[in-house]
């Protein structure tokens, strides 16, 4: 049985479309899961930090926003979660 040509160039069309759709959608992915990864340090410091500057009266607080925030902004962000902690 014989392949006919349209079906031959649809296939390799779509194998194409399909592999740069892939390398195309693998970069947000991968940068996803980077921002998830240094949120999750982020909130392991900010518990950490919560904890240890309990002894001194000082607690952030510990929620979502704020460890995207510094994870999204590094520490930039975890100046910008200081200054809203103490001008707000």
């Amino acid at each position: 049985m014989r392949m006919n040509l349209n079906v031959a160039l649809g296939i390799g069309v779509a194998c194409l479309v399909a592999f740069y759709l892939v390398k195309a959608l693998s970069r947000p992915i991968s940068d996803l899961g980077r921002l998830l990864l240094r949120s999750a340090v982020a909130f392991c410091l900010i518990w950490a930090v919560d904890v240890a500057g309990s002894l001194f009266g000082f607690h952030l607080g510990l929620n979502l926003a704020s460890a995207l925030t510094m994870g999204l902004l590094g520490i930039p962000g975890a100046a910008l979660i200081l200054a809203v902690k103490y001008f707000i």
